[in-house]
Formats: structure tokens, sequence, C-alpha cells
């Protein structure tokens, strides 16, 4: 099997002055198999560019090699992060035409080339493994889908988020905005750390230290354990900014305890990381208030336990390295097949094991205290075990620090069903809300509610209710079947319906929908046009023709923004009367920013009485219609990923008007996936900033 290693550097980097740890990888690197690309300019223009160069010297590196599987290791900073995702969507389309191609020549009696089919057998069993640090398409291509799509291609996908970044140009390829094309094939992993964009790339100052240093151990073992090699087998050197000291050795190979320590210190560093992300610098970045981003509110699907852990890897560092107190504060006290002599213990065992971890660890020691660890004249106690009713499966840490894994059964259970089809669904749901049209930008899609609903009873499912995984991946299913069921009685057209349809269908559940009759369906399509029109005119006027509720939206949404933003800098007030009158003068703005956002009002009016038409119309195609829906297929997988379930009965609907009103919404989406394709054109201009090493 071959390695080859491709680096990426962000905006405005490249391999002679770029000192980051882009580039001590890089020249650590076998220069005989790895190659660089200098990052694009401001405007990220050369980002497609740059792609198609180094996909083509792949392909030609593939060309080279005699071994059908090869792996082919990316890692990229910023908008070299991105240009790692557009490299694997372009070996992906290569892959792709290939094999077209050799179904038409099939059908005319012809085959490949040898050249040809060699290099689609190598396309077809490549394995791209991507270590991206907070991946950031820039302002105008964050939603370029060669830069959000992760092909089935990708094996392994870690991305580092930075979780202090605010400013508005610099938003990451997120939960939120990545999309995982085969969830069954591709690990995934994403970490949220503390600092702005680039705080973990380098040692910025002293208070500042440990966060790199997590994320030069994590990509150095993603990238060695998957075969790229550095000189003298050795970690390269962690660099400071602006050489306010000289590259330094770090301790090798780091055990699972001493990881767990640095993660510690990361949380007594938490302030600095945080001064750091609000710093203003009118020369960095969009000149406009900053804003903390939205992957804050959702740190909860990065990570159980959000309130005590950063991110999964310091979590289940952990669960590995001190399995007792985990087990027991954490995960209920249940009983865990793969730590039978760690598991449902006693409060004896637990506060045995709490001494030796006071000494190792007496930053994490102190911090437990929050889960109920006492200790009162040298003894420790421990109440009532505590956390969620789920047991960590550790994918990350076997994704990224295998060699820290010494429990067979851990890896024999990894990746974990019920894992996979949580994480399944809450992408779905976060595409459905990401995924507006432009007219209602500023607006909420329909189906919000029901969609924070299912994300709501699944958490609840999976963390709160005492039952086994199997019982849990079954009840969410059901879940989803209930919502994608109501909503076909109502005879919804929402994009929320196909894709809980699509998801169901790819884990073996199939529907048959009963004919409701000629009579029915016209009375529905009656109804349904009525209370449709009348919608749409209460939303015209309540939006004031939708073209000034955007403009008012804009204006009213940037004052509560600057309104924050002086807040956020001003600080504590304390008796200074100055900051008092300026602080007072703020938050006038941010309510006048609120009230003109929400057109004084208007607004939210408005959309309450949407929300009640719409409750209205679909309780009336429900009752109207009758239509009962039957599963006809059900496979219950119990590989994996449980995905394999699939049927050739296909699923016929006879409700014209339905299909009708959901045939004007395929062409509307085929039109604007048009626009998308132009956009996601790629760009064959030469760029000098491509280099070779």
């Amino acid at each position: 099997m071959g390695i080859f290693t491709v680096f990426c550097y962000g905006t405005g980097e490249n391999h002679q002055e770029t000192n980051n740890i882009i580039s001590q990888f890089s020249k650590a690197c076998d220069q005989e198999h790895s190659i660089h690309v200098d990052g694009p300019s401001l405007l990220g223009t050369e980002v497609k560019a740059n792609a198609r160069r180094a996909a083509n010297h792949i392909i030609s590196w593939l060309k080279s090699q005699t071994d059908d599987s090869n792996n082919i290791n990316l890692a990229g900073f910023s908008r070299g992060s991105v240009t790692s995702i557009h490299i694997a969507n372009l070996l992906k389309r290569q892959e792709e035409a290939l094999a077209a191609r050799e179904q038409r020549l099939l059908r005319a009696g012809k085959a490949l080339n040898s050249s040809e089919k060699k290099l689609l057998t190598q396309l077809q069993n490549i394995n791209l493994n991507l270590f991206l640090m907070d991946p950031v398409a820039g302002l105008s291509d964050k939603s370029v889908m060669d830069g959000r799509v992760v092909p089935d291609n990708v094996k392994n996908y870690v991305a580092v988020l930075q979780m202090d970044e605010m400013r508005r140009d610099f938003k990451p390829q997120d939960l939120t905005r990545i999309i995982i094309q085969s969830p069954q094939t591709t690990k995934v992993s994403m970490l949220p750390m503390y600092g702005n964009h680039s705080d973990t790339t380098k040692i910025k100052n002293d208070q500042m230290t440990s966060g790199p240093q997590i994320a030069w151990y994590s990509m150095h073992q993603f990238l060695t354990q998957h075969g790229t090699r550095f000189k003298n087998d050795q970690i390269p050197q962690i660099v400071f900014s602006n050489n306010y000291n000289s590259p330094a050795d770090l301790p090798q190979n780091p055990t699972a305890r001493e990881l767990l320590e640095l993660f510690s210190k990361y949380h007594e560093e938490r302030d600095a990381y945080l001064k750091s992300g609000m710093k203003t610098n009118l020369t960095d970045g969009i000149p406009v208030p900053r804003v903390q981003r939205s992957l804050n509110n959702h740190l909860d699907f990065y990570v159980k336990n959000a309130d005590f852990f950063i991110n999964q890897l310091e979590r289940e560092l952990f669960k590995i390295s001190y399995p007792k107190t985990f087990n027991y504060l954490f995960e209920q006290n249940q009983f865990d097949i793969r730590f039978p002599e760690d598991s449902h213990v006693t409060q004896e065992q637990v506060q045995y094991e709490l001494n030796s971890l006071k000494q190792r660890n007496p930053k994490l020691f102190e911090r437990l205290q929050s889960r109920g660890v006492k200790e009162i004249n040298g003894i420790i106690t421990v109440g009532s075990p505590g956390g969620l009713y789920h047991l960590e499966p550790c994918s990350t840490v076997v994704q990224l620090f295998p060699n820290l894994i010494n429990n067979d059964l851990i890896h024999q259970k990894t990746p974990d069903k019920l894992a996979l089809l949580e994480m399944n669904v809450y992408r779905l749901i976060f595409k459905y809300q990401r995924e507006k049209s432009l007219l209602h930008f500023s607006r909420e899609r329909t189906e919000d509610a029901r969609a924070q609903k299912i994300i709501k009873e699944i958490n609840v499912l999976v963390n709160n209710k005492n039952l086994s995984n199997d019982e849990k991946y079954h009840g969410i299913l059901d879940l989803v079947e209930s919502h994608y069921k109501e909503m076909e009685q109502q005879a919804s057209t929402s994009e929320l319906s196909f894709m809980l349809k699509k998801l169901l269908n790819n884990y073996g559940r199939q529907y048959k929908i009963q004919d409701p009759g000629e009579v029915q369906a016209l009375l529905s399509s009656v109804l349904h046009t009525a209370l449709s029109l009348l919608k749409e005119l209460i939303s015209f006027v309540g939006n004031l023709g939708y073209i000034g509720g955007g403009a008012l939206f804009a204006v009213g949404h940037a004052t509560q923004e600057i309104g924050r933003r002086i807040n956020d800098m001003l600080g504590p007030i304390g008796y200074n009367p100055l900051k008092a009158v300026v602080s007072a003068t703020a938050y006038t703005m941010e309510g006048i920013g609120f009230a003109v956002k929400n057109s004084l009002g208007l607004k939210p009016l408005t959309e309450f009485i949407i929300s009640g038409l719409n409750g209205i119309r679909d309780a009336m195609n429900k009752a109207t219609l009758n239509i009962t829906i039957e599963r006809i297929h059900s496979v219950k997988s119990d590989s994996q990923n449980g995905l394999n379930g699939t049927s050739n009965e296909i699923e016929k609907l006879s409700n014209k008007t339905k299909d009708a009103r959901r045939a004007m919404q395929e062409q509307r989406a085929a039109f604007h996936c048009n626009e998308d394709q132009d956009d996601n054109a790629l760009s064959h201009e030469d760029n000098s900033n491509f280099q070779i090493s």
C-alpha cells in the first residue's frame, strides 16, 4: 500500500513564510511522498484551482503505484481545510467519470484500456483520511457544496473547530453545514476547542500552551497511524507565534492520563483563549460586530456532558484513564461489558480510584466537585451515581489514538450503531434547518418546530431512558417513523418529510400509502390552495413585501449586534460613570435593533398567524384525506451501520394533488441546484501558489 500526504495552507499562507502546525508537519514529512499547497489570497478565488492541481498530482502519483489500495492523507488549516474537502470531491468525481465511461464502453462491447482500468480500481479502493484545523470557506463560499460534502471515498474525517472565533467571515464547516455522504463508511470526529481561528496552530503566549499541544499530538498520531512518516520518526517541533521562542520538542507518545492532564490545563487556560477570541482588530476580518459561533449553541451534539468536557476526545480519555470514576459519575454506574471489572462498582472502589486521580491530576479532581465529589479531612466521598444512561463508545479515541486502547472489546464494538444513527438524525435536522431559500433567509422553516421536537425526543431517549442500546436504536427509528407518518397524513409538502422518508428507507423501512380517493383529494386540494394563498398573502403583508422586511431585519440585526459588541468590549462597569452611560446607550441600541429586526412587532405576529394557519391546514388535510400508512418492508440489521436493508418494491403515491405540488417543488429545487452547480464549477486557471515538495 502506497502512502501520499497533502498539506494545505490557509488564506495568505505559504510554505516559505508561514510558521504553524501545517508548515512544521509539512517540512518534517517524507518529501518524496508529500506535497504542499500554498494558501489562496484574501478572497479565496484560488481554492478550486489549487484543489484541481492537487487532485491531478494525486492521480499522477496513483498511476505510478502498483497497489490497488492506497492511503491519501490530507491535513489543512482554514481555507486549506476546505481545499482538502474539494480535493476529495474531485477524486470522487474522477472515479465516477471513469465508471460511467466503462459502462458506456461495455454497452458498446468495448472496455477501458489497462491504464484507465487500473486507475479506476485505485480510485474505487482509495482511502482518504482528512485532519482539518478549523475548516473555514469564507463568507462567499461557505455554502459551496464541494466544500461541504464529504464524499464516501473519505474513510476518516477529523475536524478541529474553534469555539471562540467571532469574526463573521470565519464561519466553520461545522455539524450544521458539513454533509457526510456515507456515514456508514466515513468515521467522523468533530472536536470543539477553545480559542480563536488560529489559537491551536501554534503557541501564541505562555497563557495558551495546552491547546496547540493537544492539536499537535492529535494530528501526529492521526497521520502516522495512516502511514505518513516524519523525520527520525519524531513528532515535529511545536512553534511559537512571531518566533517569541524557539521551536520546542514535545515528549513522545503521551499516555491517556498525560493527555487528560493536558486537557485539565486547557480548562485552566480557558479565560486566555476566550479573550483571544474577543480581541478586535480593524484589519482582521470584515469590519462588523463580532458574534459567537453558532456551534456554541449545539455543544451537546458534539460531546455529551458539554458542561464538563470540551470535546469527545477529552471525555473518552477520562473513560479509559479512570473507568470506575467515569462510569459512576457520568454513566449512572451501569454495567459495561467492555469494562466488566471497572463498571457497576461500589463507592469504595470509586473513592480508591479517585485517590489516584487526585495525585495525578489535581485540577481534574477539583473540577469533579461539581459532580458530587468531596474531600473532608483527607477523606474522599462521592454521592449517588450520576450522568447519562449512555455507555461511551470511545469511537474518537479509537479513531485518533488507537495505540492507547488495550481493550479489544472497545475495538470490537466500535463503531456503535446507536451513536451513528443518533448523529445521522441530528445532521439531517440541522441540514433541514440550514437550507433556506434566499427569499426567506430571516424566517424559520415551516416544520422547524417539528424538527426541534425530533431532536429533543431523541436526546431524551438516548441519554435519559434506562434502556438497552438496541431498544434505543429502534426507538429512534420509531420516533422518526411517527413524525414521517403524521406529515404524510397531513399531505405535507415540506422537504423534511422527504428527508425523513429517505433516512427511514436507508435503514430498511419503507411504506405503502393508501389512495384517499378522488373526491377527498379534490377537496384537500381546494382547502390546501385556499389556505396557502391566504398564508402567502398574510406573509407578504406582514413581512412588508419581503424586501422591506428583509431590509428592516438586516438593519435591526446590525444595530442590535453593535450594541452587544459595545457591551462586550466595555467589560465590568464598576463605578465608572462614563462606562455606565455608554453601556446604557448600547443596551438602548440593542432594544431598538430588536424592535426594528422584528418589524416593530409585526414579524412575530405574522409568524404566529402563519403557524396557526399551517396547523389548521394540516389538521383539515388529515381529517379530509384519512390516509393510512403501512410499513411494507423492515430490515432490523445488527450490522454496524444498519444501512444495508434494501427493497425492490417502490412506494406508489396515488394522491395526484400532492404529487403535483411536490413536482413543482422539485422543479424549483432543480432550478436552485443548477445555480449551485454553476457556483461549484471548477476553475482551470493556473496558480503559482501551488508548490510540490
